[in-house]
């Protein structure tokens, strides 16, 4: 199923024409055609200073009335579209550069329609190089066989990339959600693509067990791996009544090595930006962080609630004295209202 609530959280290496304490926020945000910039996934232009996003919108009523857009961006903040990637079914991409210039696009793709309910498959390509990529003429390109829901299996997200050299010889490890029956939750999937041609998947049961158990019993839903203060941490949209969009939450999980800290429930209130009670589908990317540059956070959400209803976008330095500590992690983040 399409999960309509976004956060996308990036830490950015400071650009070298940035004000070090500079922080912009934006909320109703649009690419310049007008389409919502939902599920914005972010990687460095190779062509400059800038950055190449990928989102979805809306483009009818029906169940899989959605496209896939690229854009370009200097600030993070206003996107132009430059290419449409996928204008049937297309949504919640995600890209990662890989290391040769090339580039590997991974998304839902709603395939068909059954009596009103969208049926949906992971879809990944690989794009030679960025000009390809704008042209939206990609090498090669793999539909993912079901193999843990015939009905949705989707919101893919990159892990481990072994790229050796090209795409058949990579082996792509993904994360994603499937659904468990028509009428069922979403559950946690994990997988890897190996030279583009064999697909293999498995449920994971550790990640569905720890969300449940921190009062999350209904559907999970994106995920995304991420590092600050010199530890790892994952943020999964997940919710508490099912079918219930006003209960999706973010939490945040530490996975570094034990002791773990409890999970945590976050928002998408980074400072300057309201926040809101339901948001959700985390993706994470780090970039260009060491110990002399903090970085900088970058959030893109889509809230159904509160006064940043929509997509909102906001970028920021972060602290130059961030450790490990779980409560200065989640308040990067802010705080939401009780799931209740």
């Amino acid at each position: 199923m399409l999960l309509a609530v976004l956060l996308l959280v990036v830490l950015l290496a400071r650009a070298p024409d940035d004000a070090p304490d500079e922080r912009r926020t934006r909320t109703g945000a649009t690419d310049g055609l007008g389409h919502q910039l939902t599920a914005l996934s972010v990687v460095p232009d190779p062509a400059g200073d800038g950055w190449l996003g990928v989102y979805h919108w809306p483009t009818g009523k029906g169940p899989a009335d959605f496209a896939v857009g690229l854009a370009t961006s200097k600030d993070l903040l206003a996107w132009e579209n430059v290419a449409e990637l996928d204008a049937d079914g297309g949504n919640m991409p995600v890209l990662q550069r890989t290391p040769d210039g090339g580039f590997l696009l991974a998304y839902e793709d709603y395939v068909r329609v059954e009596e009103q309910n969208a049926i949906s498959r992971i879809r990944v390509r690989h794009y030679a190089d960025r000009a390809r990529l704008l042209r939206n003429t990609w090498s090669v390109q793999r539909e993912l066989p079901a193999t843990l829901s015939d009905n949705n299996e989707g919101t893919p997200t990159f892990e481990e990339v072994d790229w050796n050299g090209s795409p058949g010889a990579s082996s792509i490890g993904l994360r994603f959600h499937f659904n468990a029956g028509a009428n069922g939750v979403d559950r946690q999937g994990v997988g890897t693509l190996r030279g583009f041609r064999d697909w293999s998947a498995r449920r994971d049961r550790a990640l569905d067990r720890t969300l449940t158990a921190a009062g999350f019993p209904a559907s999970h839903g994106r995920r995304a791996t991420f590092a600050a203060g010199g530890r790892p941490w994952m943020l999964v949209e997940a919710q508490t009544r099912p079918g219930d969009f006003a209960t999706w939450r973010l939490v945040l999980l530490d996975r570094g090595p034990e002791p773990r800290a409890a999970p945590r429930t976050v928002c998408g209130g980074d400072r300057g930006v309201p926040s809101a009670a339901s948001i959700g589908v985390p993706a994470v990317a780090v970039q260009g962080a060491d110990g002399e540059d903090p970085g900088r956070l970058f959030v893109s959400a889509f809230a159904f609630d509160g006064p940043a209803a929509g997509t909102f976008l906001a970028r920021g330095p972060l602290p130059a004295d961030l450790d490990g500590d779980p409560r200065r992690v989640a308040a990067l983040f802010g705080r939401c209202a009780p799931a209740g």
